[in-house]
């Protein structure tokens, strides 16, 4: 039982940490595009440079709807899952009890590697 429950926390926690990182990564989109936004408030813009900026500003732009959208499908998996994890976590930790009192009143002591080697 422990290890479903260790593979579901390791999911869960590769899965929060590529949210961070992509979170950190819009982030610094969102600073560079504000950026670009407070350079273009104090500059008279040439024709060449605005064709220059508008593509560079498109550009990230672009790159900033990719992270959105990984997050977006990162989330409609991360969301459930988060939300059915305290769930998980008392439903193991009772089995976990039940599992114990079994293991003692019936003098369990076969592990389940012994049985399936037997077989």
């Amino acid at each position: 039982m422990c290890e479903y429950h260790s593979k579901f926390n390791g999911l869960l926690s590769e899965l929060n940490n590529q949210r961070g990182l992509l979170t950190k990564e819009l982030s610094r989109l969102d600073k560079y595009i504000s950026s670009m936004y407070h350079d273009l408030e104090g500059i008279d813009p040439t024709e060449e440079f605005s064709l220059s900026f508008v593509t560079q500003l498109q550009d990230t732009l672009k790159k900033r709807r990719v992270v959105k959208d990984e997050m977006a499908r990162l989330d409609a998996v991360l969301n459930p899952l988060r939300n059915v994890a305290g769930d998980i976590e008392t439903s193991v930790n009772i089995r976990k009890k039940v599992s114990k009192r079994w293991k003692r009143d019936f003098k369990m002591t076969l592990t389940l590697e012994e049985v399936l080697s037997e077989g």
